[in-house]
């Protein structure tokens, strides 16, 4: 809209603090776009009856004021998520040049990573034979630690070899330890 006030009438946007602001489970949100629209969605708020608590919606109004306060806490934010997604997807990428089928697509937004593994057709140690997508998410969160969404949750193929990886709740210094653990299972395929 700053760049095209035309469409101001034309565009509804809608943003929150737990996306924002990674601020899981607070639910205090907003929302702008025209009149006549974002006054229909008031009144159908009204009727639902869910809502953030009224010291949760004061907290939250009290700290959007505070310009400088918000500056840093995103640029921090962002610059932290952005090492978090280099970092697996530097970890991805390495693995993939050792052989590893494995893949990721670098980071474009957000706190996911689209990754690739593809892991049909081994074994595991203990002799188990993986065929099924199911199986390879099964066996990365057994043997390494590590949970993917697999794109199916998403209305892909239910054999689709991507995955989605959250960094949201990892630490900067979890991720050479996850790469690490990552590999270690991938190693003990064959």
């Amino acid at each position: 809209v700053s760049l095209r006030p035309e469409m101001r009438d034309y565009t509804i946007y809608i943003d929150g603090l737990s996306k924002a602001f990674a601020s899981t489970g607070v639910r205090v949100g907003w929302a702008f776009g025209p009149t006549h629209v974002i006054h229909k969605m008031r009144s159908i708020l009204s009727h639902i009856g869910a809502w953030s608590p009224k010291p949760e919606q004061v907290a939250a109004a009290a700290f959007l004021k505070m310009d400088d306060a918000v500056e840093r806490y995103l640029t921090a934010f962002r610059n932290n998520i952005y090492t978090r997604l280099q970092g697996f997807y530097t970890g991805f990428q390495a693995l993939r040049a050792q052989g590893f089928k494995v893949d990721c697509i670098a980071p474009q937004s957000a706190i996911y990573l689209t990754v690739r593994c593809d892991l049909r057709g081994m074994t595991t140690a203990d002799g188990m034979h993986i065929q099924t997508m199911a199986d390879v998410a099964d066996y990365l969160l057994q043997e390494a630690k590590i949970a993917l969404v697999p794109f199916y949750a998403f209305g892909s193929d239910k054999e689709s070899p991507w995955f989605r990886l959250s960094i949201g709740t990892c630490k900067v210094e979890d991720v050479e330890e996850s790469m690490r653990s990552l590999q270690n299972a991938l190693q003990k395929l064959h």
